[in-house]
């Protein structure tokens, strides 16, 4: 990769793949379970979610008994589905970041290659 416009492409292509292969997924998981795929950012919003509601709850004067019983629903989630979450995230998406990736190298070399000079016998 000796032109530097391929060096640019190739990683900007593979980054793109990856964003939209996330969103892709998580539309997917979304689809097939019917609820928000596990992602690490979903994870967070739940953990704060979670936070804020045992908050309040102290805040009412609920009983430690029923603030403790504020669980995650990420904890309660099953772990073949995690298991699945991560084959999807991992694998899918490094495959299509690859194929991505082979392809803007591809693509990229064929506009910037030299073309021969017309053969003029």
């Amino acid at each position: 990769m000796a032109n530097p416009l391929v060096s640019i492409a190739v990683p900007v292509a593979g980054i793109v793949a990856a964003k939209l292969g996330t969103k892709a997924a998580a539309a997917g998981w979304g689809a097939v379970f019917g609820e928000e795929a596990p992602t690490v950012q979903a994870e967070k919003a739940a953990k704060k979610n979670v936070a804020k509601r045992r908050k309040q709850a102290k805040k009412d004067g609920l009983p430690k008994s029923e603030i403790a019983a504020i669980k995650d629903p990420v904890d309660e989630q099953p772990v073949w589905k995690m298991m699945l979450w991560a084959t999807v995230s991992g694998v899918l998406l490094q495959g299509l970041r690859m194929a991505a990736k082979r392809g803007a190298k591809s693509g990229a070399e064929r506009l910037t290659m030299r073309r021969p000079r017309p053969n003029r016998g």
